[in-house]
């Protein structure tokens, strides 16, 4: 019962490379496989006759950083790809919408279903399922096949969300995502409230990772979406940049 976890943290040492344009499947991690704890409810991950599993779990975190004046969008090399994708669409979810914030069920399915909408214009293919699910009993972090949205706490102040992929190497293909919002972090709409961690712009970058998409840090691509710092009152996220779409339709299609 062992997946293999990859997580990539920001700025801390990563255990992966990315070529800025190009794509390249995420490398193996001994130290990883050994420290691996998968719970108990996620099936068996078996292994192939030489020993490489079958199943492989990256982890995107999110951190707060205080915004910083944006240098000039480089649109052609402001994406990253995983190197994995969805072998079938459109990509169904379930949404457990219970918060501390006395968020109600339809401002979070909605929210979050205009993330995915959003992705969903970009390009020629239907990425997600318009029918979702609410379920209250879906979890992050269960590997299940299930791809669950979820409120929850985290041991790291500062980490405002966490995706997780499941892959498969063979076939370089994404088979699950699981999502939790921090709710060390008040949630709503910023553009009301700046004082909140804006529902929908987060939701809008983690849904990039589902599809394939990494985080970015390198100081000319803090406009896009797919930058990984985010603070309160940032509304900017809700929609693409060039650079976004690019990487997408690089994956999916025009």
């Amino acid at each position: 019962m062992k997946t293999k976890i990859l997580v990539a943290i920001g700025l801390a040492v990563m255990l992966l490379s990315f070529s800025a344009a190009a794509s390249m499947l995420i490398p193996a991690n001994e130290n990883a496989r050994n420290n691996a704890r998968a719970p108990e409810k996620s099936p068996v991950i078996s292994e192939t006759p030489t020993g490489e599993w079958e199943l492989e779990r990256v982890d995107f975190i999110h951190y707060a950083k205080p915004s910083s004046a944006a240098k000039p969008l480089r649109t052609d090399t402001c994406y990253k790809l995983m190197g994995v994708t969805w072998p079938s669409l459109p990509v169904s979810y379930a949404i457990n919408p219970s918060n501390p914030d006395g968020l109600t069920e339809e401002f979070v399915t909605s929210a979050f279903a205009l993330s995915a909408e959003t992705w969903d214009a970009a390009t020629s293919a239907e990425l997600f399922n318009d029918a979702y699910t609410v379920d209250y009993t879906a979890a992050y972090g269960v590997q299940d096949y299930q791809n669950s949205v979820e409120f929850g706490s985290y041991g790291n102040a500062n980490v405002i969300a966490v995706t997780s992929v499941w892959y498969t190497r063979v076939g370089r293909k994404i088979v699950e995502f699981d999502m939790l919002f921090n709710t060390g972090f008040a949630w709503g709409d910023a553009s009301v409230n700046p004082a909140l961690m804006d529902f929908q712009n987060i939701a809008t970058h983690e849904l990039g990772h589902t599809v394939g998409l990494a985080d970015l840090y390198t100081s000319s691509c803090t406009a896009v979406t797919m930058y990984g710092y985010s603070t309160e009152g940032e509304t900017s996220k809700r929609t693409l940049e060039r650079s976004d779409v690019l990487g997408l339709q690089k994956m999916y299609g025009a």
